[in-house]
Protein backbone atom coordinates (compact mmCIF):
# COMPACT_ATOMS: atom_id res chain seq x y z
CA UNK A 1 0.00 0.00 0.00
CA UNK A 2 3.03 2.28 -0.14
CA UNK A 3 2.26 5.66 -1.70
CA UNK A 4 -1.33 4.57 -2.35
CA UNK A 5 -3.37 7.37 -3.89
CA UNK A 6 -6.29 5.37 -5.27
CA UNK A 7 -8.92 5.39 -2.52
CA UNK A 8 -11.59 3.80 -4.69
CA UNK A 9 -14.92 5.45 -3.96
CA UNK A 10 -13.81 7.07 -0.70
CA UNK A 11 -14.45 10.78 -0.56
CA UNK A 12 -11.74 12.40 1.52
CA UNK A 13 -12.97 14.71 4.23
CA UNK A 14 -11.99 16.75 7.26
CA UNK A 15 -8.32 17.67 7.46
CA UNK A 16 -7.48 15.44 4.49
CA UNK A 17 -9.47 17.41 1.94
CA UNK A 18 -6.63 19.79 1.04
CA UNK A 19 -3.76 17.29 1.05
CA UNK A 20 -2.07 15.21 -1.60
CA UNK A 21 -2.30 11.78 -0.01
CA UNK A 22 1.04 10.00 0.36
CA UNK A 23 0.07 7.21 2.78
CA UNK A 24 3.26 5.69 4.22
CA UNK A 25 4.27 4.21 7.58
CA UNK A 26 6.97 5.92 9.62
CA UNK A 27 9.80 3.75 8.27
CA UNK A 28 9.13 5.08 4.75
CA UNK A 29 9.50 8.82 5.37
CA UNK A 30 11.32 10.86 2.72
CA UNK A 31 14.64 12.25 3.91
CA UNK A 32 13.44 15.86 3.96
CA UNK A 33 10.54 15.00 6.28
CA UNK A 34 12.67 12.84 8.56
CA UNK A 35 15.12 15.76 8.82
CA UNK A 36 12.27 18.19 9.52
CA UNK A 37 11.00 16.03 12.38
CA UNK A 38 14.51 15.93 13.83
CA UNK A 39 14.74 19.73 13.66
CA UNK A 40 11.33 20.18 15.30
CA UNK A 41 12.19 17.76 18.10
CA UNK A 42 15.48 19.54 18.80
CA UNK A 43 13.69 22.76 19.83
CA UNK A 44 14.25 23.35 23.57
CA UNK A 45 11.03 25.38 23.80
CA UNK A 46 8.70 22.79 22.34
CA UNK A 47 7.71 21.04 25.58
CA UNK A 48 7.13 17.76 23.74
CA UNK A 49 8.69 15.40 21.23
CA UNK A 50 6.90 13.82 18.30
CA UNK A 51 7.37 10.27 17.09
CA UNK A 52 5.78 9.72 13.66
CA UNK A 53 3.45 6.77 13.18
CA UNK A 54 2.07 7.44 9.71
CA UNK A 55 2.80 9.97 6.95
CA UNK A 56 -0.60 10.99 5.64
CA UNK A 57 0.08 13.63 2.99
CA UNK A 58 1.40 17.04 2.04
CA UNK A 59 0.21 20.37 0.68
CA UNK A 60 1.94 23.46 -0.67
CA UNK A 61 1.33 26.34 1.75
CA UNK A 62 4.18 28.85 2.28
CA UNK A 63 6.54 25.99 1.56
CA UNK A 64 5.26 22.50 2.32
CA UNK A 65 2.93 21.32 5.06
CA UNK A 66 3.37 17.67 6.02
CA UNK A 67 0.51 15.92 7.83
CA UNK A 68 1.39 12.98 10.06
CA UNK A 69 -0.21 10.83 12.72
CA UNK A 70 2.22 10.97 15.62
CA UNK A 71 2.82 10.24 19.26
CA UNK A 72 2.93 13.48 21.23
CA UNK A 73 5.19 12.78 24.21
CA UNK A 74 5.02 15.62 26.70
CA UNK A 75 8.01 16.78 28.72
CA UNK A 76 6.35 15.86 32.00
CA UNK A 77 7.48 13.63 34.84
CA UNK A 78 5.38 10.75 33.54
CA UNK A 79 6.03 11.55 29.86
CA UNK A 80 2.31 11.71 29.15
CA UNK A 81 1.64 10.45 25.63
CA UNK A 82 -1.15 11.32 23.20
CA UNK A 83 -1.99 10.48 19.59
CA UNK A 84 -2.31 13.59 17.43
CA UNK A 85 -2.45 14.84 13.90
CA UNK A 86 0.77 16.78 13.43
CA UNK A 87 1.34 19.38 10.71
CA UNK A 88 4.97 20.34 10.14
CA UNK A 89 5.75 23.26 7.85
CA UNK A 90 9.03 23.50 5.95
CA UNK A 91 9.54 26.92 4.33
CA UNK A 92 10.65 27.20 0.70
CA UNK A 93 14.28 27.72 -0.16
CA UNK A 94 17.53 25.92 -0.78
CA UNK A 95 17.42 24.20 2.60
CA UNK A 96 13.94 22.72 2.16
CA UNK A 97 15.28 19.31 1.14
CA UNK A 98 17.12 19.21 4.48
CA UNK A 99 14.07 20.30 6.44
CA UNK A 100 15.68 23.61 7.37
CA UNK A 101 13.38 26.04 9.18
CA UNK A 102 10.87 23.29 10.01
CA UNK A 103 8.31 24.14 12.67
CA UNK A 104 5.05 22.79 14.05
CA UNK A 105 2.23 24.48 12.12
CA UNK A 106 -0.63 22.85 14.01
CA UNK A 107 -1.54 19.97 16.26
CA UNK A 108 -4.88 18.22 15.85
CA UNK A 109 -5.89 16.69 19.17
CA UNK A 110 -9.53 15.95 18.42
CA UNK A 111 -11.45 15.64 15.17
CA UNK A 112 -14.20 18.14 14.46
CA UNK A 113 -16.91 15.64 13.47
CA UNK A 114 -20.25 16.59 12.02
CA UNK A 115 -23.20 16.00 14.39
CA UNK A 116 -24.23 12.96 12.33
CA UNK A 117 -20.79 11.35 12.42
CA UNK A 118 -20.28 12.25 16.09
CA UNK A 119 -23.59 10.56 16.95
CA UNK A 120 -22.54 7.46 14.99
CA UNK A 121 -19.17 7.43 16.72
CA UNK A 122 -20.78 7.74 20.17
CA UNK A 123 -23.16 4.89 19.35
CA UNK A 124 -20.33 2.70 18.05
CA UNK A 125 -18.12 3.33 21.06
CA UNK A 126 -20.85 1.97 23.35
CA UNK A 127 -20.59 -1.32 21.45
CA UNK A 128 -16.88 -1.66 22.25
CA UNK A 129 -15.41 -2.96 25.50
CA UNK A 130 -11.95 -2.78 27.02
CA UNK A 131 -10.59 0.05 24.86
CA UNK A 132 -11.52 3.74 24.79
CA UNK A 133 -11.41 5.72 21.55
CA UNK A 134 -11.03 9.44 20.83
CA UNK A 135 -11.49 10.69 17.25
CA UNK A 136 -8.37 12.53 16.03
CA UNK A 137 -8.83 12.90 12.27
CA UNK A 138 -11.87 12.28 10.09
CA UNK A 139 -10.46 10.62 6.99
CA UNK A 140 -13.49 10.35 4.74
CA UNK A 141 -16.65 8.53 3.74
CA UNK A 142 -17.73 5.89 1.28
CA UNK A 143 -21.20 5.11 -0.03
CA UNK A 144 -21.75 1.35 0.14
CA UNK A 145 -24.75 -0.28 1.81
CA UNK A 146 -25.34 2.93 3.70
CA UNK A 147 -22.25 5.04 4.39
CA UNK A 148 -18.88 4.00 5.78
CA UNK A 149 -17.02 6.60 7.82
CA UNK A 150 -13.25 6.36 8.40
CA UNK A 151 -11.84 7.94 11.55
CA UNK A 152 -8.30 7.92 12.93
CA UNK A 153 -8.54 7.47 16.68
CA UNK A 154 -6.44 7.60 19.79
CA UNK A 155 -7.10 4.17 21.28
CA UNK A 156 -6.27 3.26 24.84
CA UNK A 157 -6.71 -0.04 26.64
CA UNK A 158 -8.62 0.57 29.86
CA UNK A 159 -6.10 -0.21 32.56
CA UNK A 160 -3.80 2.03 34.64
CA UNK A 161 -0.68 3.22 32.82
CA UNK A 162 -1.79 1.99 29.40
CA UNK A 163 -0.06 3.71 26.50
CA UNK A 164 -2.33 5.03 23.74
CA UNK A 165 -1.98 3.86 20.16
CA UNK A 166 -3.31 5.04 16.82
CA UNK A 167 -6.07 3.08 15.10
CA UNK A 168 -8.30 3.49 12.06
CA UNK A 169 -11.98 2.86 12.79
CA UNK A 170 -14.52 2.17 10.06
CA UNK A 171 -18.17 2.76 10.96
CA UNK A 172 -21.17 1.93 8.82
CA UNK A 173 -24.42 3.86 9.07
CA UNK A 174 -27.37 2.22 7.33
CA UNK A 175 -31.06 2.90 7.80
CA UNK A 176 -30.41 4.53 11.19
CA UNK A 177 -28.28 1.66 12.47
CA UNK A 178 -24.58 1.97 13.33
CA UNK A 179 -22.11 -0.90 13.18
CA UNK A 180 -18.35 -1.18 13.51
CA UNK A 181 -16.96 -2.57 10.25
CA UNK A 182 -13.44 -2.85 11.63
CA UNK A 183 -10.68 -1.32 13.71
CA UNK A 184 -7.00 -1.67 12.77
CA UNK A 185 -3.97 -0.25 14.59
CA UNK A 186 -1.74 1.96 12.47
CA UNK A 187 1.65 0.33 12.23
CA UNK A 188 4.89 2.32 12.20
CA UNK A 189 6.64 -0.09 9.83
CA UNK A 190 5.73 -1.33 6.37
CA UNK A 191 5.97 -4.98 7.41
CA UNK A 192 3.07 -4.47 9.82
CA UNK A 193 0.75 -2.52 7.53
CA UNK A 194 -2.93 -3.21 8.29
CA UNK A 195 -5.14 -5.05 5.82
CA UNK A 196 -7.97 -3.64 3.74
CA UNK A 197 -11.39 -3.10 5.26
CA UNK A 198 -13.68 -4.82 2.81
CA UNK A 199 -14.37 -2.41 -0.03
CA UNK A 200 -12.03 0.24 1.24
CA UNK A 201 -8.74 0.74 3.01
CA UNK A 202 -6.95 1.30 6.23
CA UNK A 203 -3.78 3.28 6.42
Amino acid sequence: MENMKNFGSIELGGALGGYEIVNRPADKLPQELASAIGIVNSSPLLGATYHPIWYVGKQLVNGTNYLLIAEDIRATKNKDTFIVGLVINVPPGEGAMKGEGAKVASIIEKADLTPEVQAAFDTAEKQLCGVSYKPVIYAGSQVVRGVNHYIVCEAKTIYPGAKPFAAMMCLNVFDGNVSVVGIAPLATTSKDEPELFGYAFTW
